[in-house]
């Protein structure tokens, strides 16, 4: 399987942000305008209201949600005017019915997106911005109403990029409960539970990503550099989690992997269910892909254990197999069929990359069935002939994907 892609929780641990000389030094005045706030481009729908201010705020923040987001002065002009809309609507009855679940939603939201900018400047404390986030999130629940599905998913949001950030980065093996002043696992239920699907889906995946990420830090926490770096799904395998202690902050979040795991792929699984768009439902089915080839590891491991046990005793013909090597087999089918049809429905024409992953999909396929059955050799022409392709197209870049499956049928 392809290395997998850094996702944002370890993105922001691992990747240098590039800051507004102007701002980096500074915390902003929200009394008073952002600098150049008015100088901040901003593209806006042909049927927009220009005259709008809510709508001129959406566009800004839909320019930074849609950008690479490495701009702090984008975001301090979106904290700034809403600043300002705030202290106008005070006076100003209009404004003040422009203050809606979307309004608050974007402050909070923006509040804190700030948060990893801050964690690069010394001796910033970011539980302020988290705190404040969450607080313009309830605000707004208040103000417009308790049942907003956006103002919910933006909690869910806020509280995914604070555990990461404020406290996972902190900890160690040997950290103590005292070192943390929340409930870590209660406020991943808290996520989950403000979680939906219906509407802001691309809000919506982003949030599920970062719960995938956070799964990811948690399984690898204690292995040192190998979290900031990335793991090959090849080291992966073979990196057991470390064991914490039962009063370790977060014990219970790492017992509740498995569990955790179960329900995001419910989740995603909805998610995918109700988009419509293109792009992004081809983004949703390959993350689909790989969370289902990610359930199949431990049952493939299982079953690929037969193999090695007949490396080293003498083989025996007819031997029996197992019942729980058979069991193990067949959820392990059943699981990379699943992500099979997800990374096939991720397919792009003009991307010879995501037609690797179904073919390499096809070879873990192979892998599980039994040897030299028509099964297996079925499932490898079928990789073969994509690879084939997908190497024509891309002048040779998958040659040593290729080379491995022939050699592999010439065992």
């Amino acid at each position: 399987m392809a290395k997998r892609a850094l996702g944002l929780g370890q993105k922001n641990k691992e990747k240098k942000r590039k800051v507004d000389n102007s701002n980096s030094n500074n915390e902003p005045n929200r009394n008073s305008p952002a600098p150049g706030a008015d100088q901040i481009q901003v593209e806006m729908d042909e049927n927009a209201d220009l005259d709008d201010e809510l709508t001129q705020l959406k566009g800004l923040w839909n320019n930074y949600f849609h950008s690479d987001r490495e701009s702090e002065y984008v975001l301090n002009g979106i904290i700034h005017e809403c600043d300002r809309l705030l202290r106008q609507s005070d006076s100003d009855e209009k404004t003040k019915k422009l203050l809606n679940d979307e309004f608050y939603a974007i402050y909070a939201l923006a509040l804190s997106e700030l948060t990893i900018f801050k964690t690069e400047q010394e001796g910033e404390d970011v539980s302020q911005y988290f705190d404040q986030a969450l607080e313009w999130a309830e605000i707004g629940m208040e103000k417009t109403s308790k049942d907003s599905q956006l103002l919910q998913l933006a909690v869910s949001k806020i509280i995914l990029q604070r555990i990461p950030l404020q406290f996972i980065s902190k900890l160690t093996v040997d950290s103590k409960p005292e070192d943390v002043n929340l409930d870590l696992f209660e406020q991943l239920q808290r996520a989950k539970k403000c979680f939906n699907v219906e509407k802001d889906l691309e809000l919506a995946y982003e949030v599920l990503q970062m719960f995938d990420d956070l799964l990811d830090m948690l399984e690898n926490f204690g292995h040192g550099n190998n979290i900031d770096e990335g793991l090959d799904s090849d080291e992966e395998d073979e990196i057991e989690p470390v064991k914490l202690n039962k009063k370790h902050p977060l014990y219970r979040l790492q017992k509740a992997i498995p569990e955790n795991y179960a329900w995001l792929k419910e989740t995603m699984v909805k998610l995918f269910e109700n988009i419509e768009e293109t792009t992004l439902r081809r983004n949703v089915a390959r993350t689909l892909g790989h969370l289902f080839l990610k359930a199949a590891e431990e049952p493939t491991s299982v079953f690929m254990q037969q193999y090695d046990d007949e490396d080293e005793e003498e083989e025996t013909e007819d031997k029996e197999v197992p019942k729980e090597i058979k069991q193990a087999q067949k959820e392990a089918l059943s699981h990379t069929r699943t992500a099979l049809d997800y990374l096939e429905k991720a397919q792009v024409e003009d991307e010879p990359e995501t037609w690797v992953e179904v073919a390499e999909a096809y070879i873990d396929l192979g892998n599980l069935h039994d040897y030299q059955s028509s099964e297996q050799e079925k499932a490898y022409k079928v990789a073969e002939d994509i690879l084939k392709k997908a190497n024509r197209a891309s002048h040779g870049r998958f040659q040593d994907i290729l080379d491995n499956l022939l050699a592999k049928d010439q065992d």
